[in-house]
């Protein structure tokens, strides 16, 4: 990872400029093809002075995200 040239300025754009913020999902499955590049790109991201190592879970069922829904409630306390 030596390779520090800069970025396009259609990729800033697309990045930065143009990002938006998303408030409603699509009622659409996500490829398991897709979450393993997702994850690929998200291990490397930084985390709080990497002292809190990220954490991901993957959920499909409504049944699956009604579990996490503890962990949600805890998360706002602290």
């Amino acid at each position: 990872m030596s390779d520090l040239s800069p970025l396009s300025d259609a990729a800033l754009d697309r990045l930065f400029r143009q990002a938006r913020t998303v408030h409603a999902f699509q009622p659409v499955a996500v490829s398991d093809a897709t979450l393993h590049q997702l994850y690929d790109l998200l291990k490397w991201g930084p985390t709080a002075f990497n002292a809190q190592p990220a954490r991901y879970v993957f959920v499909r069922s409504a049944q699956a995200k009604a579990s996490l829904l503890p962990f949600d409630e805890a998360a706002r306390i602290v």
